[in-house]
């Protein structure tokens, strides 16, 4: 038995952002556009997108203000510009951040203010239910920009509060409709193309050794870590091979998916903790803890990590799971070598008492996936 839910209609390909005038117009005539500041080399992408509505009578108020973990304050004057416009729609053209911060928007559109306090205690589940939060939300386009996030298929947005980033969960953060186009991935620099990349690869391995994993979720996981083994290294080296590119972009979109279906585990709050104090780029702190994890998690996952690990090297298909098993950590990092990230916290020259906000956060204590003390060791293991 098992829920599947996926309700973003996906425009998949090279070439299809050239499709966003025909999909925005059912939304309406007038649309908040987010994204991060325009200057170059994005600029003339959101140049593009401009061009592309202007054609067909739609009026762009642009907001371009978002930045790497978005916080609060940057949602909220992003929040009053849509109130104050009175848009009909929001637009994001970006990577996770800018999603995010557009599908918060969207979400708490027609309310007076938006109450951090309640969204963050309240939408807290990925798989419940919950009601409208307002009878004026607004529809959501994302045009995903980066390959790694999946964020244009999932209901979580993460937002930053002081030193805390906060996931908050609601069906209506899934975008009505979202553009997957490779060709609008080739000019990613490669340390994105990295993080972006092994962020892809966690989603997947994730939901692929969460208990709410179901044959549906399996598949698209196990495809999309195929996926980001085989291409990632190759975009590493040939970013503007736009196969490679639509390979990973491929896996992000299925990562993301099986996400949406079956949760994280255990790295994904400890590299959000990471994130918080340090302001490390999700997919690189995700790299920092990810070693530490496959170690002391071992015994918990046997079989999965064999399945994972044979994924990277067939030649341990002759040896027995255990084996196989033990073997996903050296497989994992001379991965994270290969595509350059292989990195302790020491070496983002975290101080002292950052690394004591870390290990100390609360947060530890009474996460799901493990107890405070087996979390401890992945973060003193990372340091």
């Amino acid at each position: 038995m098992f829920n599947y839910y996926q309700p973003s209609k996906i425009h998949f390909g090279k070439g299809r952002l050239k499709e966003l005038a025909n999909i925005a117009s059912k939304y309406g005539k007038k649309c908040l556009l987010v994204t991060t500041e325009n200057v170059a080399p994005l600029d003339k992408l959101y140049d593009r997108v401009k061009e592309i509505l202007g054609n067909v009578a739609i009026e762009v108020i642009h907001f371009d203000k978002v930045l790497p973990n978005p916080t609060i304050e940057m949602v909220t004057e992003g929040f009053e510009l849509a109130k104050s416009e009175k848009v009909d729609f929001v637009l994001s053209v970006g990577g996770g951040s800018s999603i995010d911060t557009a599908k918060i928007i969207a979400l708490t559109n027609g309310l007076d203010k938006i109450d951090w306090d309640y969204l963050f205690s309240t939408y807290t589940n990925p798989f419940e239910d919950y009601d409208k939060l307002t009878d004026k939300n607004l529809p959501l386009i994302a045009v995903s920009t980066t390959s790694g996030t999946g964020s244009q298929v999932t209901q979580a947005a993460v937002i930053t509060r002081g030193t805390e980033k906060n996931t908050i969960f609601h069906n209506d953060n899934f975008s009505n409709e979202c553009i997957v186009d490779p060709e609008l991935m080739i000019t990613l620099p490669p340390r994105i193309t990295a993080s972006t990349g092994f962020d892809a690869f966690t989603h997947a391995f994730e939901s692929f050794i969460n208990p709410k994993a179901s044959i549906m979720t399996e598949i698209q996981a196990l495809k999309a870590i195929e996926l980001v083994v085989k291409y990632l290294p190759k975009a590493m080296e040939d970013g503007a091979n736009i196969n490679y590119r639509e390979q990973l972009a491929v896996a992000d979109t299925f990562g993301g998916i099986s996400l949406a279906n079956a949760g994280a585990a255990a790295p994904h709050p400890l590299s959000e903790i990471i994130g918080g104090v340090t302001h490390i780029p999700h997919g690189e702190a995700l790299a920092v803890v990810y070693p530490g994890f496959i170690k002391f998690f071992n015994d918990d996952y046997i079989e999965k990590f064999a399945i994972v690990a044979r994924t990277f090297n067939v030649e341990l298909e002759s040896v027995s799971e255990k084996e196989a098993a033990t073997a996903l950590y050296d497989e994992i990092t001379k991965f994270l070598s290969m595509v350059g990230l292989s990195k302790k916290l020491k070496d983002f020259y975290i101080s002292d008492d950052q690394f004591e906000q870390i290990i100390n956060n609360p947060i530890l204590g009474v996460l799901p996936f493990g107890s405070k003390e087996k979390l401890q060791e992945i973060m003193r293991a990372s340091y």
